[in-house]
């Protein structure tokens, strides 16, 4: 694993009042994967005191990629209402400028349904800014579009938390198995009690309705031909879906805990940080559940356990804190 002073890092340039609350959101997202260090957000790493203009140059010498986040607003106004991007000493401008000057990878990061500036709206010193490829994070697609951005971090290098995995009580396996037999046992008791109940019920039927007790009715000639009870099956035991699964892409793990037909659900990202919680049931080899994303909203999923009891297969319905909902496919393997 890399080192601290040798692990690449990433600057994070935006103006406050244009993407401050979505700047803060992106990099909640990033900390979950990434060491604290390797991100750069100007107004909570600078301490008191500190020269600002120095602790920016300083910044910028070690970072290996740079996200110029562009809202609509992104070019700014002044108090006199003219452009703050065009003044000299604007520090998005002296920001991006320093990048370009010293050929770190610039990604302009678009939020909140932005373009790219027009070159009328920009510095000359920034024009190179409108050949870079930008990349789009939209509300809608909140969560898929992070985690493809931290994906794409990953492939150029940039070294995730190592992932710690939540480490078994001892008896475990013994009580998850003790729990299934008493409750197959319970579902036999409860069929033989079902069966004798039933059995009984015909039995007074059949003697309460005498047909040879009627006047005139010769009993022996009176065939009784009431139509069998069919006694009603027994619900199958639930497939067993404890344990620790991994999402198609490795972006988090959802670990299961089973108690006969009902399930408690934990999600935990790369660097091993729970990131959500939620309840759900099994019925046979189908599983039901909702819960609780941080910083995200609610999903609800459903799923089927293949025949090898390896996958599940299924979809998420997502409703995110912006009001916005979303289906998508998802594919789990067993750890």
């Amino acid at each position: 694993m890399p080192t601290q002073s040798h692990r690449k890092k990433l600057f994070i340039s935006y103006r406050v009042q244009d993407t401050s609350a979505d700047t803060g959101r992106l990099v909640d997202s990033l900390k979950q994967v990434f060491y604290d260090d390797q991100i750069f957000m100007d107004i909570e790493k600078l301490e008191p005191g500190v020269d600002f203009t120095k602790a920016l140059a300083k910044s910028l010498e070690t970072c290996d990629v740079l996200f110029a986040i562009i809202g609509p607003e992104w070019v700014g106004e002044d108090k006199d209402g003219h452009p703050r991007i065009m003044r000299s000493d604007d520090w998005v401008r002296l920001e991006l400028e320093t990048a370009l000057q010293r050929g770190i990878r610039l990604i302009p990061v678009l939020m909140r349904n932005a373009t790219l500036p027009e070159m009328t709206d920009i510095p000359e010193s920034l024009y190179p800014l409108l050949n870079r490829q930008t990349y789009e994070i939209s509300n809608k697609r909140w969560k898929y579009d992070t985690d493809q951005l931290i994906q794409f971090l990953i492939q150029i290098g940039f070294e995730p938390r190592k992932k710690e995995i939540p480490v078994k009580p001892q008896g475990t396996d013994l009580s998850k198995w003790l729990i299934f037999g008493l409750f197959g046992l319970a579902v036999i008791v409860m069929g033989v009690l079902w069966f004798d109940a039933g059995d009984k019920k015909q039995a007074d039927k059949i003697e309460t309705y005498d047909p040879g007790s009627r006047p005139g009715v010769d009993s022996s000639s009176v065939e009784q031909d009431d139509p069998p009870v069919s006694p009603q099956k027994p619900t199958a035991a639930p497939v067993v879906v404890e344990g620790a699964w991994y999402d198609a892409a490795n972006f988090y793990t959802m670990y299961i805990t089973q108690s006969a037909n009902t399930l408690d659900l934990k999600s935990i990202n790369a660097a091993g940080v729970t990131t959500g919680e939620g309840v759900g049931t099994v019925e046979g080899n189908a599983i039901n559940f909702k819960m609780q994303i941080y910083n995200m909203g609610i999903i609800s999923g459903s799923a089927t356990m293949a025949n090898d009891n390896e996958v599940l297969n299924g979809k998420l319905i997502i409703s995110n804190n912006n009001g916005a909902t979303y289906t998508e496919p998802f594919y789990w393997t067993k750890q």
